[in-house]
């Protein structure tokens, strides 16, 4: 392979630069790790069309991979605020699930493991990432003058309409958790995403917002948005695919014509 070509290929990813010489060749044996289950991932329900029941363990660690890497390549004041804002999501599904609620009644499954107080670990990481991806919105798409709830709402609909793409495969062909009740947006209930925009909410006016850009977590999120489009296409979801594709699009869209902070 020609230096170019080598030379274009990295351009695509995050540069290590800003990370600390001892964390580099962490940053980078996780970023391999997480390559490889994205594609395997994508891979297998193309070519199989369901879950790879022969590994559980997947699906657990390809969220952990996700955010180790969003909070390996965090700067020390950033770690904390997400680490927040993963801790407020897990409650918030602690609370979900013991008194429905929030997001209607539902329960977890085994396919997340451990779990703790019947919530699986690995939310923790699921949130973080989630958070970190949209909070990205607040330096990359701004309105000058514009009020701190502004930007907290922009942040909340984002997060509720990536829930719109990954909770139908969540809660049917993947089988993390299943609903109690129903709904007509594949079997899921209304107020499940009403519950999401008001968490959602709470997490971006609580925490302040970035300072910097967090270019590994804009990555990871956009890849994680990807694949669960990808794997919502693979199973004939058209409207969550769609939205997903959709919510790529306006993403890269937004931050080609938007003046960057």
């Amino acid at each position: 392979m020609s230096d170019n070509w080598i030379r274009r290929i990295n351009s695509w990813f995050p540069s290590t630069a800003s990370i600390p010489p001892s964390r580099r060749w962490w940053v980078r044996a996780l970023f391999v790790a997480y390559l490889v289950m994205w594609g395997g991932g994508i891979g297998h329900y193309a070519l199989v069309g369901k879950p790879p029941l022969d590994a559980p363990w997947a699906a657990s660690l390809f969220l952990l991979l996700a955010g180790l890497i969003v909070a390996a390549t965090s700067r020390r004041g950033e770690v904390g605020v997400l680490l927040t804002a993963a801790a407020i999501g897990f409650a918030a599904e602690v609370v979900g699930v013991r008194y429905g609620f929030l997001f209607s009644e539902y329960a977890y499954t085994d396919v997340l493991l451990p779990h703790l107080w019947k919530v699986p670990v690995v939310m923790l990481s699921a949130w973080m990432v989630l958070v970190a991806y949209t909070r990205e919105l607040y330096l990359h798409v701004h309105w000058p003058g514009s009020p701190r709830l502004v930007g907290a709402l922009v942040g909340a609909l984002w997060m509720t309409a990536i829930d719109l793409v990954i909770d139908p495969l969540a809660a049917n062909q993947l089988g993390y958790w299943r609903w109690v009740g129903t709904g007509p947006y594949y079997g899921i209930p209304t107020h499940n995403f009403l519950g999401w925009f008001v968490v959602s909410l709470l997490i971006f006016l609580l925490l302040p917002g970035p300072r910097e850009h967090h270019p590994w977590a804009l990555m990871v999120g956009r890849s994680i948005l990807l694949f669960f489009s990808l794997i919502a296409l693979s199973f004939q979801l058209w409207l969550a695919g769609g939205v997903g594709l959709l919510l790529c699009l306006l993403d890269l869209g937004l931050r080609r014509t938007l003046s960057p902070r």
